[in-house]
């Protein structure tokens, strides 16, 4: 097998059966609930039940803190509904924003910083979304996280200075990590009164109401908390300024992978065909029959392949850029330190070579890279000369081929060039 990486689309077919996965470690989940406390968390609590853990309260300001927040405020345009108040159940955000208009004729929100604290001082929690796109620590913890479960991952901030209830009794649809940046919170945990619920397949009302006595934990500054979703839960302030985000993940179930398998089957005529239901239902029932022995032809492993490649290449993804390098001919030089780009990424030990896959992209590369890979997904930089090291046999337009393909990709992302 060559040197050179041939990339395949998240949508094409799987070239070579895999052998073996080399997977990155769980750094970011270790990074937030401890290193030693991952295989117990996923073993026993993940998806299953609530989990407390601890970071240091250093650690935990250093995701974000009130200095982080009045410079979002200050510098960033956060208008309705990324920027909300909520008080006990309601949406309270009116009259925090004085519209104006451009000359151009775009109307502008603009926040009025009197009316916001007037609104917190009488007990109203404030609500920023996404501030993981404010931060860069929190934006690698959030890409790392997101990686390692092949979920959507975002963090919210909810900031209260006094014991109002924000949000009434409720359970999420998504996975929840809490991390206590400043002050103290109390939570109310009600625990699941049906298993796995969703938002699309969601009883109103659901089946059983949480129970009327919740188990009260106070959260201290450093203090994580799990839960899973549709674990039913409230939180309220203790008096004072109190600052904590929400890091919400969001998994695919199998009913997701049948969503996507249906428009996947559009390919094949036999799916696109009318249900014959004008000749009655021995004939639909035939046809029916025909799609699901088509289907039950498909292997399983398979189907989880292409489902985790469509999944990985979906992400949401923020741009690594180079810039102001953008030639494609340009040579690296082989100090240039590389780094693997955020996206979920595994190596695979196939018949003859490796398989890199990326974001859904998949690289076939030549054994002796593994360990350069490996190093890479486990965080660490590798420069051009290590690469050139490791593959004394190929010519340097071979790895300046390489090299250039994975980084115009973004996998690859140059930290810096000594010349």
């Amino acid at each position: 097998m060559g040197l050179t990486a041939t990339p395949t689309e998240p949508t094409a077919p799987t070239q070579t059966e895999p052998t073996a996965d080399v997977q990155p470690r769980r750094c970011s989940l270790a990074a937030l609930i401890g290193a030693a406390a991952v295989d117990d968390f996923l073993s026993n609590a993940f998806g299953r039940d609530a989990f407390r853990a601890r970071m240091t309260p250093e650690a935990a300001g250093g995701l974000f803190g009130w200095p982080q927040l009045n410079t979002a405020l200050a510098e960033h345009r956060l208008s309705p509904p990324r920027l909300r108040l909520e008080q006990y159940g309601g949406d309270v955000t009116a009259g925090v924003f004085r519209s104006r208009r451009t000359r151009r004729g775009v109307v502008l929100q603009d926040l009025d910083s009197a009316a916001l604290t007037a609104k917190l001082r009488d007990g109203a929690t404030l609500i920023v979304d996404a501030v993981n796109e404010l931060s860069a620590p929190l934006q690698d913890l959030c890409s790392g996280l997101s990686s390692e479960f092949t979920a959507w991952c975002q963090t919210n901030l909810y900031a209260c200075w006094g014991t109002a209830q924000g949000f009434d009794v409720h359970w999420d649809d998504h996975d929840v990590f809490v991390v206590q940046l400043a002050g103290r919170k109390r939570w109310g945990l009600y625990g699941p009164t049906e298993a796995s619920p969703t938002r699309r397949g969601a009883r109103e009302p659901p089946a059983e109401p949480p129970p009327s006595e919740p188990e009260l934990v106070v959260l201290e500054p450093g203090d994580v908390l799990y839960l899973p979703r549709g674990h039913w839960h409230a939180a309220a302030g203790l008096g004072g300024p109190t600052l904590h985000l929400t890091i919400g993940l969001t998994r695919k179930t199998p009913s997701d992978l049948l969503h996507w398998l249906a428009d996947e089957m559009l390919s094949d005529p036999a799916s696109r065909a009318d249900l014959p239901f004008e000749a009655g239902d021995a004939a639909v029932a035939e046809r029916v029959a025909a799609v699901l022995a088509a289907l039950a032809q498909q292997a399983p492993a398979d189907l989880a392949r292409r489902y985790r490649r469509h999944m990985e290449a979906a992400l949401p993804q923020r741009p690594q850029l180079s810039f102001p390098d953008i030639a494609a001919d340009v040579a690296l030089p082989p100090l240039t330190q590389l780094v693997l780009g955020q996206g979920p990424a595994r190596l695979t030990r196939c018949e003859g070579g490796l398989t890199l896959s990326w974001r859904g992209f998949e690289f076939s590369l030549a054994p002796v890279l593994e360990t350069s890979m490996r190093k890479l997904l486990a965080g660490e930089a590798v420069s051009v000369a290590d690469i050139r090291a490791a593959a004394p046999t190929s010519s340097d337009e071979q790895i300046q081929r390489l090299l250039g393909e994975l980084v115009r990709r973004g996998t690859l992302i140059p930290q810096g060039a000594a010349h």
